[in-house]
């Protein structure tokens, strides 16, 4: 028995934010030939499930959050949460520097309630000096809308609140038009023993305990099933995914990957818009 764990991001779904119908009669193909299918994102639970239910393609096993919550068959096998403390600190933090974030916990997706004002700042600061400010700037409003339309958001606690309700807080992702507006938070909250920072794309990073990363996840289904990771494979094209390049056997780089990605992997496929995970399936992993 073998797994494969695929990201979703950049990976799995097209820019549309669709699994195409090549991509899951792959992963079809796969379980059909006795592989354990894993999907490891940074997204919820739900989501995936959403996300895979719309392409009738069924996940054996499910490590979300960066592998804050790992799922095996609808059983949940590990849970990681960041300190409260820190996830108190870093949400008062965001909150007063004007950052749009969702914030992962054990109730959903949150949002500050200024989010939106937030993120028009960045957007205005983005196209200040452009042509055709305007038309970009609705470009960009159109698309955050599509990413966010399908997903339930709630408005969030105040860091007293969490402290106070013991909230479960898995991760912050943290969004910015702006690379300078991302560098000076990662610059500021990297280096803290209980914090790790990552990135699933260029317009964000993502706030998080050490424990939680996808590598940790994965390995706690290979633990589970006593399947070794150098049998084992992952398909991915961001930073968040290098943690499960380092553990498995073959790892496998999208077209559109990070350089410092497919420096890493041991193959490269196709880009996400191109059905670069049907053909890992097909000419790598099934091959």
């Amino acid at each position: 028995m073998s797994i494969v764990a695929i990201d979703m991001d950049g990976t799995l779904l097209n820019s549309n934010g669709k699994i195409s119908a090549a991509n899951a009669e792959a992963l079809k193909k796969l379980k059909n030939n006795g592989y354990k299918v894993v999907i490891a994102t940074g997204r919820d639970v739900d989501e995936v499930k959403r996300l895979t239910g719309n392409a009738n393609v069924q996940p054996d096993g499910i490590v979300s959050i960066n592998g804050a919550v790992v799922e095996w068959q609808d059983k949940i096998l590990r849970e990681a949460t960041m300190q409260t403390k820190d996830a108190a600190d870093l949400l008062e933090w965001l909150e007063n520097k004007g950052y749009y974030y969702h914030a992962y916990t054990q109730e959903g997706i949150h949002a500050s309630a200024q989010g939106k004002e937030f993120y028009e700042n960045d957007i205005k600061e983005f196209t200040k000096n452009k042509e055709d400010a305007e038309v970009i700037s609705e470009r960009i409003r159109q698309k955050a809308d599509e990413q966010i339309k399908d997903l339930v958001i709630k408005d969030m606690p105040s860091p007293e609140e969490l402290k106070s309700n013991h909230y479960k807080v898995y991760k912050f992702l943290v969004v910015s038009l702006l690379e300078e507006k991302l560098h000076q938070a990662r610059k500021v909250w990297s280096g803290r023993e209980e914090i790790s920072i990552t990135s699933s794309g260029r317009d964000n990073i993502e706030i998080m305990h050490p424990d939680i990363q996808k590598g940790k996840g994965l390995l706690s289904v290979l633990e589970h099933l006593h399947i070794d990771a150098e049998n084992s494979f992952a398909i991915g094209d961001n930073y968040n995914d290098l943690p499960m390049f380092n553990l498995v056997g073959t790892s496998i780089a999208m077209g559109n990957a990070e350089d410092d990605v497919k420096k890493v992997a041991t193959h490269e496929t196709a880009h996400h818009d191109e059905d670069g995970v049907a053909q890992a399936v097909y000419d790598i992993i099934l091959k």
